[in-house]
């Protein structure tokens, strides 16, 4: 994720997202001294210890149903403090895992939990990986929180690092669907009030999506709506997948 969204502006907007989530997991660690687990949790949105497992371990069963196998090289963009990481050891997959995020404690903590995983801080629109070395490159709500060409980026060099066959996952927001709307809502209550909201939330259309595979090389996408539980368990944001051509 690039550092900063647009140019700071007389009465405007400088999305930093750095700061954003530094300042969130310092609030968090302030108001839950002695409970280390819960502060981490909460500043990756999980309400509670047991939601960031429940939640680990539903992303990890999404994924297996995308292909998820052991002794796949996988890569988790915007890994957070490891919520999918903890899970993937936990429920005993083996292979090669790589965690990217722009947040230093995020990936401390990621390593702290994760013995034999590696993580590293990167901050720019690309992937840690050399040309078509990964099997499965996924992220949760990354797309969600960077603007449209950034994802254009990322999808484009995430096509270099994949195997031929390799497939990329990842979850976004839309207005199109209803249970969307609702963080769309609250921003324009922040600014009705004159206010601007710390973190930038940002919405993607299955149209732009289907049109960046088609012009970088993927083939066609495949949604999943993310209240359907008919194959993996609901992910709440709508899920996207696109796979490299095999030849």
């Amino acid at each position: 994720m690039l550092r900063r969204f647009g140019r700071k502006r007389r009465g405007g907007t400088n999305y930093d997202s750095v700061a954003a989530y530094e300042w969130l997991l310092r609030r968090q660690l302030r108001n839950h001294r002695g409970d280390r687990a819960l502060a981490f949790a909460e500043a990756v949105g999980s309400r509670t210890v047991e939601d960031f497992r429940r939640q680990g371990e539903d992303q990890v069963a999404t994924l297996r149903h995308y292909g998820l196998v052991d002794g796949m090289a996988i890569y988790d963009l915007g890994c957070g403090c490891g919520r999918t990481a903890q899970a993937l050891q936990r429920t005993g997959w083996t292979g090669t895992y790589m965690g990217a995020d722009i947040i230093a404690p995020f990936v401390e903590e990621l390593r702290r939990t994760c013995p034999g995983y590696a993580a590293a801080v990167h901050r720019e629109a690309s992937i840690l990986a050399a040309d078509a070395s990964l099997d499965l490159v996924f992220h949760w709500s990354v797309f969600t929180h960077i603007a449209p060409e950034e994802c254009f980026l990322y999808l484009r060099d995430t096509l270099r690092a994949l195997r031929p066959g390799g497939t990329t996952l990842f979850s976004f927001l839309e207005l199109t669907a209803p249970h969307h709307r609702r963080v769309f809502d609250e921003r324009v209550r922040y600014f009705e009030r004159g206010e601007r909201p710390r973190v930038l939330d940002a919405f993607l259309h299955r149209d732009w999506i289907a049109d960046w595979a088609q012009r970088l090389g993927y083939g066609a996408p495949d949604f999943t709506d993310g209240l359907d539980t008919s194959r993996h368990p609901a992910t709440w944001q709508t899920l996207a997948r696109l796979t490299k051509p095999a030849g």
